[in-house]
C-alpha cells in the first residue's frame, strides 16, 4: 500500500506543513487561521491555533531545523512564529511585506535565514531578519514579472529562486542578499547573481497559469506545471526543455523526489508519478488507485443507497451524478483523495520516496510513492 497515513479533519485543508519529524502539523482549515495538531497515536489532535491574520491564509511553510513557521495571507501580510516553550505559545512577528495585494505563497529558503513572499501584486518580497530594525524586512523581485505569482521554490544553493504565475512564464531569479548570503558558486544559472537577475524564463506549450514550479535536487534543471494540464522540464545546462501533456485535469503542485522522478497531484484528484526514461518524462503510477480493498473499505456507509451517493457527490464535490471511468457504483471516486488535492508536499527530513497532500475533502494522507 502506497499510503503510510491518512486522517480526514472536518474542514478542507488548502495549505499544510509538517514539522521536521511530522509529530506535528500545520494546516489552514480554508479561513484566517492555521490549526497545529500533534500526533497522539494514530489520531491528530489539535494542539495550537494561530489567530492573527483578518483573511484567508493562503500559504504556511515549517522550517524543520529552526522550527519557525510562516504564514501568509490575502490581508497582504505575513507573519513569522516562534514558539515560547516556556509558555507553550506560538508568538508572532510581523513582515514588513510593503505589497498591495493578497500575498500567495510562503517558503523559507534551505538555509532558514530567509524566505520569499509570492504575491498579487506582480512581484516576490524576499525577507530577512534586518538585525538594525530588529524585524523581517523585504527586498521585492518585480522585473518583468507582469501578473500575479503563485509559487515559488528555492534552488539548494539558499540564492537563487524560481517562480511562475498567471502571467504563463516560469522564471529563476537572484534573490541574492547583501550581509545574508554567502557568493555562490557557478553553476548552469550563471556567474555573477546580484538581486533580480533573471537567469532563465520558460513557458509552457499552450501557456497555461504556471501553478507550481521546483528546482531539481541538483538543482540543475527546474519543473513546473501549467493550466493546461502540461508538466515542463527545463535543463539550462543542455537547453533541452521538455514538455509532456497530460489527459489529466490540471495539476496544482508537484514535487522532485530524486533525479529523475517527480510527483504532482491536482484537481485529478490522485498524486501521479513522473519518471525520466533517458528521452523524455512519462507516467508510471497513479498513487492510491490500484488498492481496491481499502476504497471498499473506507467507502460510505451508505454504499447500499445509491441514489444518496449520487445526491451526496453532487451536492459535497460539485460534480455530475454519473457513472464514470473514474469513479465507483456508490458513487465515490476510485481515488483516495474525493476532491482536488491543493497542495503536495516532500518529507521535512528529506527522505526522497515520502510525500504528503491535503485536500479539498479535508484529507492530510501521507504517502511512500516505493510501497
Amino acid at each position: 500500500m502506497s499510503i503510510t497515513d491518512e486522517h480526514i479533519f472536518p474542514f478542507c485543508v488548502t495549505a499544510h506543513s509538517f514539522n521536521h519529524d511530522k509529530s506535528q502539523v500545520a494546516v489552514c482549515p480554508n479561513s484566517n487561521e492555521v490549526h497545529i495538531y500533534a500526533r497522539s497515536g494514530t489520531q491528530w489532535t489539535p494542539l495550537h491555533v494561530l489567530k492573527e491574520h483578518d483573511l484567508l491564509v493562503t500559504s504556511v511553510d515549517w522550517a524543520p531545523r529552526t522550527n519557525r513557521i510562516v504564514t501568509c495571507s490575502q490581508d497582504k501580510n505575513a507573519y513569522v512564529w516562534t514558539l515560547d516553550e516556556v509558555a507553550n505559545v506560538w508568538k508572532p512577528t510581523l513582515v514588513h511585506l510593503r505589497i498591495n495585494r493578497a500575498a500567495t505563497q510562503a517558503r523559507w529558503s534551505p538555509m532558514e535565514d530567509k524566505f520569499a513572499v509570492a504575491s498579487g501584486d506582480k512581484c516576490v518580497a524576499i525577507c530577512y531578519f534586518g538585525e538594525d530594525n530588529d524585524w523581517w524586512v523585504s527586498k521585492h523581485i518585480k522585473k518583468p514579472i507582469a501578473s500575479t505569482v503563485l509559487c515559488i521554490d528555492w534552488h539548494p544553493n539558499n540564492v537563487l529562486l524560481a517562480c511562475g504565475g498567471t502571467d504563463m512564464k516560469a522564471r529563476v531569479f537572484s534573490a541574492f542578499i547583501k550581509g545574508v548570503d554567502q557568493k555562490p558558486a557557478a553553476s548552469v544559472w550563471g556567474e555573477r547573481l546580484p538581486f533580480n537577475t533573471v537567469c532563465g524564463e520558460f513557458e509552457s506549450p499552450s501557456g497555461g497559469w504556471v501553478h507550481s514550479i521546483g528546482f531539481s535536487p541538483d538543482g540543475e534543471s527546474v519543473a513546473f506545471a501549467s493550466h493546461d494540464s502540461s508538466l515542463t522540464v527545463a535543463t539550462p545546462a543542455t537547453g533541452e526543455v521538455t514538455s509532456v501533456r497530460s489527459s489529466n485535469l490540471p495539476f496544482k503542485s508537484l514535487a522532485w523526489m530524486d533525479q529523475s522522478t517527480i510527483a504532482v497531484s491536482g484537481h485529478d484528484c490522485s498524486p501521479m508519478i513522473y519518471a525520466y526514461d533517458g528521452a523524455t518524462w512519462r507516467l508510471v503510477k497513479r498513487l492510491g488507485e490500484d488498492d481496491k480493498s481499502r476504497r471498499s473499505a473506507t467507502a460510505s456507509p451508505s454504499n447500499n443507497n445509491t441514489a444518496f451517493n449520487l445526491f451526496r457527490q453532487m451536492d459535497s464535490r460539485n460534480q455530475p451524478a454519473k457513472a464514470s471511468s473514474t469513479s465507483t457504483g456508490d458513487g465515490s471516486l476510485k481515488s483516495v483523495h474525493q476532491n482536488t488535492i491543493t497542495e503536495l508536499r516532500r518529507d521535512p527530513a528529506g527522505n526522497p520516496s515520502d510525500i504528503s497532500t491535503g485536500g479539498l475533502d479535508g484529507r492530510l494522507i501521507q504517502w511512500n510513492i516505493l510501497a
